[in-house]
């Protein structure tokens, strides 16, 4: 799974915590200005609204995280704005 780094804490003295944000691409689908009637302006300017308040909720808004020691961090040098892809397997007991 590929996912783009949205931010980077300290945890503690030892280890980083990285969130992540899945990348999926969704066309959406705006409808067809008609400025014809006030009415119809209301209604497009009020989708217009909800569009942008949902791209701005999925922005603020993290997938997943995960714990990285600090030295491994480092290796890695990641910084936000990457896209990094998660491999998840099942561990053994």
């Amino acid at each position: 799974m590929k996912f783009r780094i949205v931010r980077i804490e300290l945890k503690d003295d030892k280890n980083v915590l990285i969130y992540l944000k899945s990348i999926e691409r969704t066309a959406e689908v705006l409808p067809k200005a008609d400025l014809s009637n006030p009415a119809s302006l209301l209604e497009f300017s009020m989708q217009m609204g909800m569009a942008v308040s949902k791209k701005l909720e999925e922005l603020t808004t993290f997938d997943a995280f995960i714990t990285l020691e600090f030295e491994q961090y480092e290796i890695l040098d990641l910084k936000v704005g990457d896209i990094v892809e998660i491999d998840i397997k099942h561990a053994e007991r």
